[in-house]
């Protein structure tokens, strides 16, 4: 293991030590404080503050400021909430209500049909506690994530995570899981709104955006349908957790404009996604390179004398 991974893995066990020892409230409340102080002068807030500008160009610079201090905030209770996810899972079973449900209607008609389906989210609100609907209900689902670089420390991660979802593969891999879910009636699910190199460059905000076609390609393939899932937070370790009505599946397999169904389909839950970022914005993950696009190879020339 290189010097420097062991340094962050010893600094990520600490973090979550410290915050373990800590009372759920006070580790959201302390996380919440450091993100509030630290992440202003991290060169992310620049990245941060460029993204809130290029989604929403007619805020003032004080509303922006508003908007990434809150982001701040909610990514470092975020933080500090990660060694709770087991608190925040027997306060669900115990009916104490730091997390209530709304849309449940739409998973129990699910389970009734002995039908799977695809869930899509967003990093809103708590991002990793959305799985605790389908616990609630339960319903087995296999969760993509993407792992840190460090695999010490997503072994921590994956250990907290467990006591949220049953089952995590890792992005781009094991997408015969997947498959093998919905094969069975299972479900899956995955947060699209972040950057996939392989993806489609598809408008997000207005702006081209490599996004990944995978839900939809599963939905079509299997049949199933695309359940969107919102987490809100709604005061320090309190959330909601909405399933909405599945994604209208399109009447045509090529769209108005010409666009196939997988693309309608995509765009659709984009549209999803923008709607729920524009109504609470300090909410989002807006740290993410989420509109970098990769340029295209060039082809080198011919040396001379030779021909295509």
């Amino acid at each position: 293991m290189k010097f420097s991974h062991r340094w962050q893995s010893a600094a990520a066990l600490l973090a979550l030590s410290v915050f373990r020892a800590l009372p759920l409230g006070a580790a959201s409340a302390f996380g919440g404080w450091i993100g509030r102080t630290l992440g202003p002068h991290l060169a992310r807030h620049r990245i941060a503050s460029d993204n809130l500008q290029l989604a929403f160009p007619e805020l003032s610079p004080s509303e922006r400021d508003r908007i990434l201090m809150g982001m701040w905030d909610n990514f470092g209770r975020v933080v500090g909430e990660y060694a709770h996810l087991d608190t925040l899972r027997r306060s669900v079973e115990s009916g104490r209500g730091l997390v209530t449900f709304a849309g449940l209607e739409h998973i129990e008609r699910l389970k009734r049909d002995y039908k799977g389906a695809v869930f899509v989210g967003g990093h809103l609100g708590n991002w990793e506690v959305g799985g605790l609907m389908l616990h609630e209900v339960g319903m087995e689902t296999v969760a993509v994530y993407r792992p840190p670089d460090i695999p010490m420390i997503d072994r921590l991660l994956r250990k907290h995570r467990a006591n949220v979802f049953s089952q995590l593969v890792v992005k781009r891999h094991d997408v015969k899981e997947l498959v093998s879910a919905l094969r069975a009636h299972g479900s899956v699910s995955m947060m699209v709104d972040q950057k996939l190199w392989q993806g489609e460059i598809l408008p997000f905000f207005g702006h081209d955006a490599h996004t990944t076609t995978l839900p939809a390609k599963l939905a079509l393939r299997y049949g199933v349908p695309i359940i969107p899932v919102r987490i809100e937070r709604l005061s320090g370790p309190r959330f909601r957790i909405t399933a909405y009505p599945p994604i209208a599946m399109p009447e045509t397999a090529d769209g108005d404009d010409g666009t196939n169904a997988e693309i309608q389909l995509t765009l659709a839950i984009n549209r999803v996604l923008e709607g729920w970022i524009r109504e609470r914005p300090e909410q989002w993950h807006w740290l993410h390179r989420r509109w970098r696009i990769r340029e295209p190879r060039r082809k080198a020339p011919a040396p001379s004398g030779e021909q295509d």
